[in-house]
């Protein structure tokens, strides 16, 4: 019996995604990475890793995961650098991107030569839901901004890295090649090789890969000194692969509102949906409210007063006891989970193409071990 709650990753709907993203190499030429910060489960990478040309991290363990679950040089950009890191990431990095001119100009000599070295770029550009997504605004804190493309790249920088889109289509790509070549032209000009970043949902249904191509295309024309063209999608790779799976716990009413309390969180298993925000779909409620229906909101675990989202409608009442199931949770759910309140969190678990496989369960020692010594 599965346990609840627990986040059920569908390995077939992984593999049918990395068969599109393979295509999609094939048909643009260009390389891709996967990045860890919006999926990191070491029992599924075996089938990532077959697909790419290595893996992009965003700190020292993200790096160390990837480099131990890959057996490829990490592709590294963090916003700033901590000294004491750098001795364990030297031996597993293959390109290192610094996010401002004076970092580079701080760490640049201690990488050894055969660390390629990269600048992220702000092109004054980005598609996201909500701006704490979206670092293509003007003042944004993440890549150099357009005005110092005036002065000339520093030459031992061999690349340019930009992240400037979230679960973004086709159109949004392109626009950012426009904004990227309009500003940093002649930075293009002097290096051998691109990260375009992540936020590309390829894998998501009517995106328009024959647009994406092109804006490849005309990158390589304009600028034929670019020998690789990187991307790094994430949630691409898992794009409604998994779900969360929850259980009811209680129904209650206040002042008007039917609620059924859930044994997750969206504070702190599902975080997006506050941060963006967004209404997470529930495979068992109806498409769209309506009041004919019973309709309840939905209660998180925890004691956060906002830890709550509806409403949503049901073909028949809830009971305590049933299981309810949050749609397309695998990317950028327990890689940002919190033990907030102490809450259970949820297990990990892959449903293989027979059964289940429960990777791991969570309890009480967790907790303990992440705030104490011993």
């Amino acid at each position: 019996m599965l346990p609840s709650p627990a986040f059920v990753i569908e390995r077939s709907k992984v593999r049918a995604n990395i068969a599109k993203l393979r295509r999609l190499k094939e048909e643009t030429g260009a390389s891709l990475l996967f990045a860890l910060k919006g999926f990191a489960l070491p029992a599924l990478m075996p089938d990532i890793t077959e697909a790419v040309e290595g893996i992009a991290a965003s700190s020292l363990s993200e790096a160390l995961l990837g480099y131990h679950s890959s057996g490829k040089k990490v592709h590294l950009f963090a916003p700033a650098y901590r000294p004491a890191d750098i001795p364990a990431l030297l031996p597993i990095v293959g390109h290192w991107v610094f996010n401002s001119l004076s970092a580079y100009a701080r760490y640049a000599s201690l990488l050894p030569p055969e660390i390629e070295v990269g600048l992220r770029v702000n092109p004054h550009y980005g598609f996201a839901g909500a701006d704490i997504y979206n670092p293509g605004r003007p003042g944004s804190r993440l890549g150099v901004p357009p005005a110092y493309a005036q002065e000339e790249l520093p030459s031992p920088i061999t690349g340019l890295h930009v992240h400037t889109l979230c679960e973004s289509h086709a159109e949004a790509f392109a626009k950012l090649t426009e904004a990227l070549t309009q500003h940093f032209s002649s930075w293009l000009r002097q290096v051998r090789w691109l990260n375009l970043g992540g936020g590309h949902l390829i894998t998501r249904e009517g995106y328009d890969i024959s647009l994406f191509g092109d804006a490849i295309h005309s990158l390589r024309q304009k600028f034929p000194n670019l020998q690789t063209i990187f991307i790094e999608p994430s949630a691409a790779f898992v794009w409604e692969a998994g779900y969360l799976r929850s259980e009811v716990l209680d129904l209650t009413s206040t002042e008007g509102r039917s609620w059924a309390m859930l044994d997750v969180s969206f504070t702190a298993h599902m975080p997006d949906t506050l941060e963006m925000p967004y209404k997470p779909r529930i495979r068992e409620a109806l498409p769209e409210v309506d009041e004919r229906y019973p309709t309840y909101w939905i209660g998180g675990i925890t004691c956060l007063a906002g830890d709550e989202m509806g409403p949503y409608s049901f073909s028949e009442p809830l009971c305590v006891g049933q299981i309810l199931t949050f749609h397309d949770m695998a990317h950028y759910t327990f890689v940002k989970t919190t033990l907030f309140n102490g809450v259970a969190h949820p297990a990990l678990v892959v449903q293989e193409e027979k059964g289940y496989r429960i990777v791991k369960t969570f309890g009480y020692e967790d907790y303990r071990r992440r705030l104490s010594g011993g």
